[in-house]
């Protein structure tokens, strides 16, 4: 019964559009809220010069220069292109280059910081973190970079965080700063200031910090499993490296939503990260985070019941002492992956009563959320609607209720029924649906089950980390989307044997515990992920692989080296019926079933655990299996919330050889507007780059790529000419060939005129 008003939402658009209207009155009601004009404009802070991550400390991913618009772009031609040094490899690059004083920075993945002649794509300077760490060689993602100068512009640096280090680096020399960091090191250990023992933390930095004053804050990417690394937030001295001051996004005893938690003695908590980094309000002296999913678990969470603050929000923070201004829990109890991961978006809005400093906040939930920057409160209505629970997950108590925006309106689909399976050809409707009959569906928000429920949106969103770019002009949104079913399943976990377990059971748990989400049950593989049958590697190389990671695999530094051993053995294993680690009915005496594991630290608990198998829901070709557009291009009135138009983004460049066009694809790219009326964006697996025109979503111009461009443009002039740069890096979540070019793009020499 609790599901049914918000099931009949779903499939009566009328009632949604009634609900708008009965309560839309709240909306005209608002209160004023004077501007302050949120971000401040600053040398290094303004919609030129793109000398921050995403553009501006707003994250609005906007340049007010208009060299290059709607009448010329077509005209853009390569002027120039840059290739790292060595082979092409995963991940590829995300990161959105920065530009100070002539200087391009930007990392590879191997997470060299390079410094190029931003004009004419020159190397200047390379720095290699693996000199300063015993010659290891670090592959990650990394987003962007971070540059300092104090207030009278002298010790410029750029901040460079490889995993759980974080560099100063000379931003003209490129030579390390030091000392720098705690205790008079060379680097700022982020293993360090948390409140568990620095070796249990797991913590890796993918998306930079940001800075306000002297203060460099910053967010992290931290595991979502039973042995996780709390997702706090700290910040540091940017001149000395030593450490200011932490909010604890997973609270301690004490502390605000500490007591929406239903904690566990013996179970391990972590995550609720800002993964996506952070923006900064200058003018208020705030900085804002958006947070991920709680831990432990995935796709479940039977041992963390309750709301689980601050799993899941957006948060306002005094940027000099962390303390909490306000926050907003946009998922109550995540058990989606639906992680918030674009950093909460800086923008003024106008209403009738005048100007309106805004929050605007998306992420892999189907909604966009419009928040007051002073006081978090939700500028268009929001209800807490009712959701779909299922039996038979022994464990699990779905949160009763989810905060439902009723604007803007969904930016994607928000179920999957048999009317919404692809029709591309006969054959992948028939591949669909014969498994859309397998599984259980229903509307966003229905939880994992044992049969496995298709999940709409899938766990790589509507947004990914790349976010929207914000036109100050219009007062408009413009955001890629993704529209990807998953199928959540739940596969129990036996309770602890009472005998003694070989390595090779050892090495079975382990895995399920950690690496059965990707790689499938029993080592099958989970398409896009590979079947760990038959691995090639050698024992050394598994290690090293668990270790450090590789490209999309994050490093498992949580386990010990017993752990690794045990996870070699298992993977070595040809005889399944050595894997098994159930217990038996006679083992147990009638006691209490218990669950365990763990590396570094152990967990236990009496709540069933389960093997949480997330896969990509798709045809027997590999395409998405519900109906096109699979990637879209959205244009969204934020004053109003209204959405104004959308567009297919991308093709499947198989696809386009069956004669199957515009269904657009993943996308894994970010935009950005320009005053020039053009919004460039990449990101999709045809590897192209575009240009869109803001007055209707045509294609104005593109440019194929050598590899795919998943991360955000970069747009700036020097010496009166206008930029627009795309890394092309391939690789990342599509999982395209890798490439390790920066191309810069600019109208030909004699169209050339200053900005006014």
């Amino acid at each position: 019964m609790e599901s049914r008003f918000f099931t009949d939402i779903l499939k009566h658009p009328l009632h949604y559009v009634l609900l708008v209207l009965l309560i839309g009155i709240a909306t005209g009601c608002a209160k004023e809220t004077k501007t302050r004009e949120g971000t401040g404009r600053t040398r290094l802070n303004n919609f030129r010069d793109w000398a921050v991550y995403r553009g501006d400390k707003g994250g609005t991913q906007y340049s007010e220069l208009d060299q290059i618009n709607r009448e010329n772009v077509h005209k853009l031609v390569k002027v120039w292109e840059y290739q790292y040094e060595g082979d092409a490899e995963p991940p590829g690059i995300y990161s959105n280059p920065i530009v100070i004083d002539g200087l391009l920075y930007f990392n590879t993945p191997r997470m060299k910081t390079v410094a190029l002649n931003a004009e004419t794509g020159e190397e200047v300077w390379v720095f290699d973190p693996a000199q300063y760490n015993d010659g290891k060689v670090i592959r990650s993602r990394s987003r962007g970079l971070v540059y300092w100068e104090d207030e009278n512009g002298n010790n410029k640096r750029i901040f460079n965080a490889v995993r759980d280090r974080i560099y100063a680096i000379d931003a003209k020399t490129g030579e390390l700063i030091k000392p720098f960091g705690q205790d008079g090191g060379f680097f700022i250990d982020l293993r360090k200031n948390l409140p568990i023992p620095e070796e249990e933390v797991d913590v890796e930095i993918t998306t930079q910090g940001v800075v306000y004053k002297h203060y460099l804050i910053i967010p992290g990417r931290q595991p979502e499993g039973n042995s996780g690394t709390p997702g706090d937030i700290r910040a540091y001295n940017a001149l000395t490296g030593e450490f200011e001051w932490i909010f604890n996004t997973i609270p301690l005893p004490g502390q605000y939503g500490y007591d929406t938690w239903e904690w566990e003695e013996d179970m391990i908590y972590g995550a609720a990260n800002p993964w996506g980094g952070l923006s900064v309000d200058e003018e208020r002296g705030w900085v804002f985070a958006a947070t991920g999913s709680a831990a432990g678990e995935f796709i479940y969470g039977g041992s963390r019941k309750g709301a689980n603050l601050f799993a899941n929000c957006v948060l306002a923070l005094d940027a000099t002492t962390g303390e909490r201004k306000w926050h907003y829990q946009l998922i109550h109890h995540d058990i989606w992956d639906y992680d918030l991961p674009p950093a909460p978006m800086l923008v003024t809005i106008t209403t009738d009563k005048g100007k309106r400093d805004v929050v605007v906040q998306m992420g892999k939930l189907p909604f966009m959320f419009v928040l007051d920057r002073d006081t978090g409160e939700p500028v268009f209505p929001v209800v807490e609607v009712p959701v779909p629970r299922f039996p038979g997950v022994e464990g699990e108590e779905p949160y009763p209720t989810q905060p439902w925006p009723l604007k803007p309106p969904p930016l994607v689909r928000i179920a999957m029924y048999e009317s919404d399976i692809t029709d591309i050809t006969p054959e992948s409707r028939a591949s669909v649906l014969e498994q859309f009959k397998k599984h259980r569906t229903g509307p966003v928000y229905t939880p994992a089950s044992i049969e496995g429920t298709i999940t709409t949106p899938g766990h790589h969103g509507s947004v990914e980390w790349p976010g929207g770019a914000y036109d100050p002009k219009s007062n408009i949104v413009y955001v890629s989307v993704n529209e990807e079913p998953t199928v959540h399943t739940l596969v129990p976990i036996p309770p602890d044997k009472a005998a003694e377990l070989s390595p090779i059971q050892k090495g079975a748990k382990i895995y399920d515990s950690n690496c059965a989400q990707c790689h499938g049950l029993n080592k099958a593989g989970n398409p896009p992920y590979p079947s760990l049958r038959n691995v090639r590697r050698s024992d050394q190389e598994i290690r090293d692989l668990l270790r450090q990671g590789f490209g999309g695999m994050p490093a498992f530094t949580n386990l010990t080296n017993e752990d690794v051993d045990n996870i070699v053995a298992y993977l070595r294993n040809r005889h399944p019926e050595l894997e098994s680690y159930a217990s038996d009915s006679a083992s147990m005496n009638n006691s209490v079933p218990t669950w365990s594991g763990g590396g570094v630290k152990k967990w236990k608990t009496t709540t069933p655990q389960y093997v949480n198998k997330v896969h990509h829901f798709v045809d027997h070709m590999g395409f998405p299996a519900i109906k096109p557009p699979w990637g879209q291009l959205i244009a969204v009135d934020i004053d109003h919330g209204e959405i104004l138009w959308r567009v297919p983004l991308g093709e499947y460049p198989k696809l386009v050889e069956m004669g199957i066009r515009n269904t657009g694809t993943e996308v894994f790219g970010g935009p950005v507007v320009t005053a020039g009326g053009v919004i460039f964006v990449a990101g999709t697996a045809d590897e192209k780059f575009r240009a869109f025109s803001t007055e209707d979503g045509s294609v104005l111009w593109e440019y194929q790529l050598p590899a795919g461009g998943y991360t955000i443009p970069s747009v700036y002039m020097i010496n009166g000419r206008q930029y627009v740069v795309m890394p092309a890096g391939g690789s990342g979540k599509i999982g395209t060939k890798p490439g390790k070019s920066i191309i810069a793009f600019a109208l030909p020499e004699e169209n050339d005129s200053t900005n006014q």
